[in-house]
């Protein structure tokens, strides 16, 4: 499909990949009358790699020059990965990797609770789009040394600013702290309102964050392997145009009936902490 898209015609790409897992995948809804599946099986790790990177390279024939691609993966094919985004991409493109941190209680494995999804975050040139995001100040900031203006004494030494009479000058307005490279959001529980029954179905809120960053309102963003539909859901909602292509004509049905009717999960957890 992605050979019938124009050059260039792309601004933000996310995918989300077959993980690698060497299983089938498959869950049902909750009413039980639908069953979503695709298979995770290769040869080796040899194959995965050439898969992965044929359809790397046309994507990025697809986006444009000041585009960027989120590329998402766990433990299983992290190293792969980052191989294959380096020989298509280029090292030099390298952003940053960004770690999706999400609580999870669960006992059956012996040895440490896997936590978190790993996300490479790649641009085509060194000229890309990127919008600043901001967070609260932790808890423990000191907030008193935020709120007063700073200045370098004769030694090049920072101290507080002040005025001729002596007082302490208060600084400008602060947007927060820039957004880090660890993103703790909620993992899309079983009774989650947006949940569809999809067995890789991630949080609005994961795409919200990556399509926010990297591209602008009525930007063109391209998920090839859309499953549930979350990255076009997103852009929608956001005032992005999308593009979402899986072999599952049952997965585009669900993506289809999801933009008709977009539903998104408050989470408490995110509001009150």
């Amino acid at each position: 499909v992605m050979k019938r898209l124009s050059t260039g015609s792309c601004d933000l790409i996310y995918l989300e990949p077959p993980f690698f897992t060497g299983r089938d995948h498959k869950l049902t809804t909750r009413d039980g009358n639908k069953a979503y599946k695709f298979s995770d099986i290769w040869a080796d790790s040899g194959e995965y790699f050439s898969f992965i990177c044929e359809r790397l390279n046309e994507m990025r024939r697809v986006l444009g020059n000041k585009g960027s691609i989120f590329f998402h993966c766990d433990s299983n094919a992290t190293h792969i990965a980052r191989s294959a985004l380096d020989e298509v991409f280029g090292a030099s493109n390298f952003r940053s990797e960004i770690v999706w941190h999400y609580k999870r209680w669960s006992n059956s494995k012996d040895g440490l609770l896997p936590q978190h999804q790993t996300i490479y975050y790649y641009s085509k040139t060194n000229q890309y789009t990127f919008n600043k995001i901001f967070s609260e100040y932790s808890a423990s900031t000191n907030v008193d040394q935020i709120l007063q203006k700073r200045s370098r004494d004769h030694r090049g030494k920072a101290v507080y600013a002040r005025d001729i009479e002596g007082n302490v000058l208060a600084s400008d307005a602060k947007k927060g702290v820039p957004l880090g490279d660890v993103w703790e959001i909620p993992f899309l529980n079983p009774k989650a309102k947006e949940r569809t029954g999809y067995p890789t179905q991630k949080p609005l809120l994961l795409l919200e964050r990556i399509i926010s960053l990297a591209s602008d309102s009525g930007d063109v963003v391209l998920d090839p392997f859309c499953g549930s539909g979350t990255t076009c859901v997103a852009a929608k909602l956001l005032n992005r145009s999308s593009i979402g292509i899986d072999t599952s004509v049952e997965a585009v049905d669900l993506a289809k009936g999801r933009l008709l009717v977009p539903v998104k999960t408050e989470s408490a957890l995110l509001l009150k902490g």
